[in-house]
């Protein structure tokens, strides 16, 4: 008996059907303020029903899932169908409660306020 056969029958009697998916790291970039800072990462073709953004133990992760829910024939791709995934280690003077992000056009903007106590402050000088 060939093995391969018995495989090949197992894998479609099985209920379970394992999508294989390419997992990439999204281009990101970062930039910082007195107040904030900001990231903005390309993510073509992930909806906001796809896309979790966690921050956990110091760490902020960005997970999406691009689909291919589209109508009509596809006439040419640029992207392929598949995950993003990146992560970054924030650091303990954000504010984590403050956290807001924003997704328009593949574009996802995640911004990390600074804790007040690290801003910077001007300090006036009275004449006296």
């Amino acid at each position: 008996m060939n093995s391969d056969k018995n495989l090949t029958r197992r894998e479609e009697s099985t209920p379970e059907r394992i999508q294989q998916r390419h997992t990439v790291t999204p281009p990101v970039d970062i930039y910082e303020s007195d107040t904030e800072i900001l990231l903005m990462a390309d993510i073509p073709g992930v909806g906001t029903d796809n896309l979790k953004i966690n921050l956990e133990g110091g760490e902020l992760l960005i997970e999406g899932c691009r689909s291919q829910d589209l109508k009509g024939v596809l006439l040419a791709e640029m992207y392929e169908v598949c995950d993003y995934s990146r992560a970054f280690k924030v650091p303990n003077t954000i504010d984590a409660t403050r956290i807001d992000a924003e997704l328009k056009d593949g574009v996802l903007t995640v911004h990390l306020p600074k804790v007040a106590a690290v801003q910077p402050r001007r300090i006036s000088v009275k004449v006296g």
